[in-house]
């Protein structure tokens, strides 16, 4: 009798501290100790023990288990509640934002002897860096910083007045709108959309301020390309005296077989409220009045054509280009450029290069003063030369280049005042 209820006590008080908490090493041991007790007492048998020791271990590791899977289930059910809890949704526009800029570290050395001035080096700088943001499917603004002063054709920084460290300037800043797949509708300060085989005429860096429309329909081979743009010189106290500049470019970029390509554009150019006005940022070789106005309007027409052929081999391709443009002045009215490249069509990865050449004539009231490549003779008018360039890839968005422009020289007046301009850039993009 006094077996049972030994028996019962153990097993009971077992059990009972299974249903309060898990079994722990120390509790495990009392009880082997205390059924080692019983079975020398001969309360039970040796195998008896034996087999109530095993079942008591066997409930303390399903117990022990058990708790531990509950545990690992709530914690788990914890940290996704409080995760959930804690997530900040970001905006679609903030996700769509890209960046993008580039640095260019430049030799300029300037030859100008003959233009009875000595002659120049310097050590340049110019970097740019831009955002974009998608704010809908149809909606989209950009903005950019750049270097330099507030010469729209010019975004170096020479390297000079002890230390000095200059200001940003605003590069481009606008908004997009895109309500069809072949239209955009641009307004602000953007790149200029008008497509040009050189730099006869537009500078690179100018960013014009107004608005565009450029369409682009897709007509195999070819692809139809239509840009009305609206773009403001100046702005006064009142409205009818605001020169300004309206303008359409058509062309066409027509794909030959597998290996060649045609792209050509005609531009027409109507001028507002020039002809009596002079402009900032003016080289000063436009036909003026005695109150330094221009007289002429320089309503123009302007084409643009490149040939190009890919080819197999170490010459991946070779293309003719040419401008020309002729304005409605009384004389002196026209201006062109030829020119060839070779190599590859573009210089952004390692080992790829290109070489180029023109010479262009551009005469003094071909086109205003203001627009053309700054770098080819200050960019005046009333000038011809030739153009040299070379561009390598060092690595992945890392370029080096060489431009020289060499025997510049007025058209007509003192033809001895010639320029010759070295330029050895290192450009790093992004």
């Amino acid at each position: 009798m006094k077996k049972i209820w030994y028996l019962v006590i153990i097993t009971v008080g077992f059990f009972t501290a299974l249903s309060l908490a898990p079994v722990s090493m120390a509790q495990a041991g009392e009880v082997d100790v205390l059924i080692n007790k019983l079975i020398q007492k001969g309360i039970l048998s040796e195998s008896e023990g034996k087999d109530l020791l095993q079942q008591m271990r066997n409930e303390s590791l399903i117990q022990e288990k058990t708790v531990r899977d509950i545990a690992a289930e709530t914690a788990s059910k914890t940290v996704k509640k409080e995760a959930a809890g804690s997530k900040m949704e970001i905006p679609k526009w903030v996700k769509n934002i890209k960046f993008k800029g580039d640095f260019r570290l430049r030799y300029q050395y300037e030859d100008t002897k003959n233009d009875g001035h000595d002659s120049r080096e310097r050590y340049r700088i110019r970097w740019r860096f831009g955002a974009e943001s998608k704010i809908t499917d149809q909606w989209m603004a950009g903005f950019g910083l750049a270097s330099g002063s507030g010469d729209p054709r010019s975004t170096n920084q020479t390297l000079d007045h002890t230390f000095e460290t200059p200001d940003a300037r605003i590069d481009f800043a606008y908004a997009k709108y895109t309500p069809a797949p072949w239209v955009d509708l641009l307004g602000g300060k953007f790149k200029n959309p008008i497509w040009g085989a050189k730099d006869l005429l537009w500078d690179g860096d100018i960013r014009p301020d107004g608005a565009a429309a450029p369409l682009k329909f897709k007509v195999e081979p070819a692809e139809i390309f239509i840009t009305p743009a609206y773009f403001i010189l100046d702005e006064y106290k009142t409205d009818d005296d605001d020169p300004a500049m309206w303008l359409i470019q058509a062309g066409a970029n027509v794909k030959i077989g597998k290996a060649m390509y045609f792209k050509v554009a005609g531009t027409y150019y109507d001028f507002v409220n020039v002809t009596g006005n002079s402009f900032e940022y003016s080289a000063g070789t436009n036909s003026v009045n005695a109150a330094g106005n221009l007289t002429q309007n320089y309503d123009s027409v302007a084409a643009d054509a490149e040939l190009g052929v890919a080819l197999p081999g170490p010459v991946p391709m070779v293309a003719a280009f040419g401008q020309y443009v002729k304005s409605d002045a009384d004389e002196n009215n026209k201006g062109w450029l030829v020119g060839f490249k070779f190599g590859h069509k573009k210089v952004n990865e390692l080992g790829q290069w290109q070489i180029k050449y023109n010479y262009r004539k551009l005469e003094r009231d071909a086109w205003p003063d203001f627009l053309p490549d700054s770098d080819f003779y200050g960019g005046a008018t009333n000038v011809k030369g030739s153009e040299a360039e070379f561009a390598l890839g060092l690595a992945k968005h890392v370029i080096f280049g060489i431009d020289y422009y060499f025997d510049v020289k007025p058209i007509d007046g003192d033809t001895d005042k010639k320029q010759n301009v070295l330029q050895a850039d290192l450009v790093l993009k992004w």
